[in-house]
Formats: C-alpha cells, sequence, structure tokens
C-alpha cells in the first residue's frame, strides 16, 4: 500500500511545528524549516489546511514563500491550501535570509469518497478433498521435508495412507508424512484418502533427493554484485498498482517488468496477501552466522506492511527455485494470532472497474477494493494468470492497522518487531548502515530459517529469495495492504 501513502508520506507533519518566524539567534545562519516526523496527512476535496511550518533563523530582511507548479501561491510564515479537485499536489515552502535559503517540498494528497462498485460473488468451489501446494519436491540428501495435503474439511474423519514407489509406509488418521531423504534418486508417493462416508480420493507425487548441501555452491568472487540480478517469479495478489502503466500477459513478461523496476531503483509492489516475488544473484550467499541480507524499501514508522521472508538453496543445480523453501522466522513467528498455511483464492472480475472478490481456508472472504480515484487500469486481477481464479498460501501476520483520525482519512499501520520486509524495525533496519540507504532496509540472517516443524535449517548458504505480504487487510480509501520490494542485497558483500 505504499502507492497513495508514500505519495504524501513527507506531507504535513506541519500542525506540529510552531508556525512563528524567531529572530536570527546567531549571525551567520541560512533558515531552517522544521518539520516534527512520523505524521501523514491526507485531505479529503472541499476541506481547506493550513500549513504552518516552523522556521529559525529569520529576520526582518528574510522572506517565505510557497509554491506550486513552480508559481508563486503565497507569502509568509503560513498557507492555506484549497484544492479544487482530487490529486496528489507538491507544494514548496522556501524560506530566504541574507545568509541562505532553506526549502522543503510537502505532498499533499486530495481525495473524495467515491461509492465502491458491488463486489462480484465468488463463484461455488470445487470442493476438491485436498490439495498439495505442488506436485514435484527436490530436497537435499539428509534433509526432512514434509508432505501434506490441504484444505481438508475438518468435519470429516479421514485414514490417510502413503506408499513409496509401492510400499507402505505410513497409515492412520495423521495426514503428514514426513519424506527423509536417505538416498538420491526420484522416488514416486502414493497418496489415497478415505472419509467415513466412503468418499476417496488419490493422488501420486514426485521426491527428488539431490546431492548434499554444498555441491551446487556458487562462492562469491571480487566481481559478484550485492544486488539481485534476477527475478524468477512475480505473482502479486491483487492491487491497485497490478496492470499500471504496464502490460504483462505471461510470467516471463512479468519477472521482466519487475527486474526492470528494481535496477531502475522504484518499488513492485506485490498486492494484498500472499503475493510474492522471488528473486536470485550471480552467487550463493554465505551464512557466516550474522545478518546476511538486506532487503530495501522506503520506511516509515506506522506505516509498515510487512512481508514474510523465505529462502531456497539450489538443491537440484538447475538455476530455478524448485526447492525447499525455509522461512526466515521473525518476531510474530510461532504466536497465536499468527496463521501458517493461510491461503487466500482471488476470483476475476467479469467487467472492468470491480473489486476482486476473495475467500480464504479459514472460511473467511472479502474484497480488494477498486480505487477509481487513484488507479483506473481496467483490472487489478494480475493479466497473465489465465485461469479464474488462484491461490496464494503462506504465513499471515495479525493485522493492526486502524483509523487514527476516527473519520477514516488517517490510517496507521503499526510497526513489527523484527525479521520482516517493508517494516520499521529498530532491530534490522541499522540506521546509517553500510548500504547506503540509511533507514530503508530490513536486515536479514539466514541462520534465522526454520524447517516445515520450527526447527533451525542450519543452511550453509541460499541461492534465491521470497517475499511475500504477509497481512490481509485494507485501509479504508488507502486500499490493501500491500508489501513492496525495491532491491534485494547480498549483505554479505557491504557490511
Amino acid at each position: 500500500m505504499r502507492r497513495v501513502s508514500l505519495f504524501i508520506l513527507l506531507a504535513l507533519s506541519l500542525f506540529a511545528a510552531t508556525g512563528c518566524p524567531q529572530e536570527l539567534e546567531e549571525e551567520g545562519q541560512a533558515p531552517v524549516i522544521t518539520l516534527p516526523d512520523g505524521i501523514i496527512y491526507s485531505l479529503e476535496l472541499g476541506e481547506s489546511l493550513v500549513l504552518s511550518p516552523g522556521f529559525a533563523f529569520l529576520d526582518d530582511l528574510s522572506t517565505v514563500r510557497w509554491l506550486s507548479n513552480g508559481a508563486v501561491v503565497g507569502t509568509g510564515p503560513s498557507f492555506t491550501f484549497t484544492p479544487s479537485e482530487t490529486g496528489v499536489y507538491y507544494i514548496t515552502v522556501e524560506a530566504v535570509n541574507p545568509y541562505g535559503q532553506a526549502f522543503l517540498e510537502v505532498r499533499v494528497n486530495v481525495w473524495q469518497q467515491a461509492p465502491q462498485p458491488p463486489v462480484p460473488q465468488p463463484p461455488e468451489p470445487d470442493n476438491p478433498l485436498f490439495v498439495f501446494d505442488q506436485t514435484e519436491y527436490h530436497v537435499a540428501l539428509g534433509r526432512t521435508i514434509r508432505l501434506l495435503p490441504f484444505d481438508l474439511d475438518t468435519t470429516r474423519h479421514y485414514v490417510f495412507s502413503w506408499h513409496i514407489d509401492g510400499t507402505s509406509v505410513q497409515q492412520g488418521d495423521d495426514p503428514l508424512y514426513r519424506f527423509e531423504a536417505r538416498s538420491q534418486g526420484r522416488y514416486s508417493v502414493e497418496f489415497t484418502l478415505t472419509g467415513d462416508d466412503g468418499s476417496s480420493a488419490d493422488t501420486t507425487l514426485t521426491v527428488l533427493v539431490c546431492p548434499a548441501e554444498g555441491t551446487y555452491r556458487r562462492a562469491a568472487s571480487a566481481n559478484s554484485s550485492a544486488h539481485c540480478d534476477k527475478v524468477l517469479a512475480f505473482m502479486p495478489a491483487p492491487g491497485q498498482y497490478v496492470n499500471e502503466n504496464y502490460t504483462a500477459t505471461t510470467m516471463d513478461e512479468a519477472c521482466k517488468y519487475a527486474i526492470a523496476r528494481i535496477k531502475d531503483d522504484k518499488y513492485v509492489s506485490l498486492g494484498g496477501f500472499g503475493g510474492f516475488i522471488v528473486v536470485g544473484f550471480d552467487h550463493s550467499v554465505a551464512n557466516d552466522g550474522g545478518y546476511n541480507l538486506a532487503i530495501r524499501n522506503s520506511l516509515y514508522t506506522n506505516y509498515s506492511e510487512p512481508g514474510i521472508v523465505w529462502v531456497m538453496q539450489d538443491e537440484d543445480g538447475n538455476g530455478l527455485p524448485d526447492d525447499t523453501w525455509y522461512e526466515l522466522k521473525g518476531s510474530e513467528y510461532g504466536l497465536d494470532c499468527t496463521a501458517q498455511d493461510y491461503a487466500v483464492t482471488y476470483y476475476r472480475p467479469d467487467a472492468p472497474g470491480q473489486p476482486v472478490a476473495w475467500t480464504d481456508n479459514l472460511g473467511g472472504s472479502g474484497s480488494v477494493d477498486y480505487l477509481a480515484a487513484f488507479h483506473t487500469q481496467d483490472y487489478y486481477y494480475p493479466l497473465w494468470v489465465k485461469e479464474p481464479r488462484y491461490t496464494l498460501r503462506g504465513t499471515r501476520l495479525e493485522a493492526r492497522n486502524y483509523d487514527q483520525s476516527g473519520r477514516g482519512v488517517l490510517w496507521i499501520n503499526p510497526d513489527y518487531g523484527w525479521g520482516y520486509a517493508d517494516n520499521y524495525s529498530e532491530t534490522d533496519m541499522f540506521p546509517g548502515g553500510k548500504t547506503g540507504d540509511g533507514d530503508s532496509c530490513n536486515h536479514f540472517r539466514i541462520s534465522d530459517a526454520v524447517t516445515f516443524d520450527g526447527k533451525p535449517a542450519n543452511l550453509q548458504y541460499i541461492d534465491f529469495v521470497k517475499v511475500q505480504t504477509g497481512l490481509n487487510t485494507k485501509s479504508g480509501w488507502l486500499g490493501e495492504v500491500s508489501t513492496e520490494v525495491v532491491d534485494v542485497l547480498d549483505y554479505n558483500l557491504v557490511k
């Protein structure tokens, strides 16, 4: 949700300032304009806004001007802004004394509440007895992965049967099978579900046991880049920036769009819950026990949009992220309010300009709003998704956003502790760090990677990083809360 909110993120912390010029306290000082941090304002059409910053080092010879689009629109220490239409406005206040000048650009988002089109009703679900998150699994020798059917009907009793290459290995009421990679090779895993009502279903999975960790490691060299150099998958959830100012009709085109944005130092929006991007490097990123990764964005306190971070080794050496994902444990991991294996299904609207309906695997439903005042592309549903619905699955954090104003105009997204992208964290932001990005990076340790059962993964290195929107919520007129990514770096090469 960086979208509209970031357009106004500097805007109008002005109300907390004194608004009164001060006499020159010390000869030879250029003016100073003060703005308290951490306040974001918006303005509804029909209202006026009085801008009154604080000034220092002004005397009778000093001047203060207000400019918009290069034209002077006012003079003096305060300015009343009364817009005539919606949009994003840029206003500059300039102070000049005999010793120099100071100026500050503020941004005001002017909006008007518009009625939402009716939310389309999602079609009836297909009601399969179960789904797996994939049909082929790759795992390094000596490791254990889970094989687990999702979206079971918890009101029924089932018996689950597992066979590997025709040999029965587990049967009972536990749906989880722990596959231990003891020998290299390709294994056929047959799964059967039988219900107490006589229903049954089965499927066959493939597990490829790859060589041991380190076989395909690509050590960094003096020529290695700290920046990610490829996007291997980009699948946002529906959101107000999806399809805006670009057209991608295939996954390959979507990935090219995303890496071009990153190389141009621009954010990539992941949309609502579950939307993700997968990036790779020209080398393997080593785990030295400290912080190894940095994920950059423009971060502001009380406007956090946390993204879950996952890492993967190229266990089969084919250069593709088709192996085992490991979640990087953050401050919310394991809490009762954090949902693992949460899944949301999104449904393509029948017509342009419509909200996107969704349902989840906990019985919830809702919509991603269509914000006609700001983002007018026909569809917020990714054009490269050909199916009428698609499901995104991952870890969901508790939503804590709220309207501070009580009038629906000032939404706050509280910060989370640590371990998440696009999150204002005093623990992992490292102000003034060597990434050269000040406060705009969260930093991560590969040593925080955990297995499916929460145990340390003990990865020596990683090759791929996935960032995934970790909230399913929206903030009024600002729309869906979505994680954004500007860059992913190998922090080892810059620290």
